[in-house]
């Protein structure tokens, strides 16, 4: 008897969450991601920053997926992880003069935007100053930089003061 509530209580668990998931897209919205991208599997909804986001993956392809919408159901843009090998020439060939062939690439996005041009995203990891740090670099198509962050583990800013 036990094992039939732990079952049915289970159940009903699963059932409510997929009912959640179902809830954070408007039924136009999640029409509109079917239509663009009839070979999404695994889909799972959210909200951010005040938009529906539609994280999966593509049928036959490597990577995850994020897929962003307004309220209104409009596509604002997709973000898709991509291969190193996968990135435009131009993106590789400028990256790999100003870092070398040889720096490690931890991630790399493609994001295709609604009226707007592509931008691909390279993650690598480098040694600078002692810290290890990931360089997030933005490029055009045709290899411009565009932005550059960076990130450094275990940073804390009272060292940037001690004298090297």
């Amino acid at each position: 008897m036990r094992k039939l509530m732990f079952a049915i209580i289970a159940l009903c668990a699963a059932s409510v969450m997929v009912g959640c998931d179902d809830d954070r897209a408007p039924k136009s919205t999640r029409n509109a991601f079917e239509a663009r991208y009839p070979n999404a599997i695994d889909v799972d909804w959210d909200k951010k920053h005040g938009y529906s986001v539609a994280e999966f993956h593509i049928k036959g392809q490597w990577g995850e997926c994020e897929a962003w919408y307004t309220k209104d159901g409009d596509w604002v843009m997709t973000s898709f992880d991509i291969h190193y090998s996968d990135l435009p020439t131009a993106v590789q060939s400028s990256f790999e003069t100003e870092y070398g062939k040889e720096t490690p690439v931890s991630d790399v996005e493609r994001l295709e935007r609604n009226n707007a041009d592509t931008i691909y995203f390279i993650e690598a990891q480098m040694v600078y100053n002692g810290y290890l740090t990931s360089l997030n670099l933005d490029y055009a198509e045709d290899g411009t930089l565009l932005r550059t962050s960076v990130d450094v583990e275990d940073y804390d800013n009272v060292y940037y003061y001690l004298p090297w």
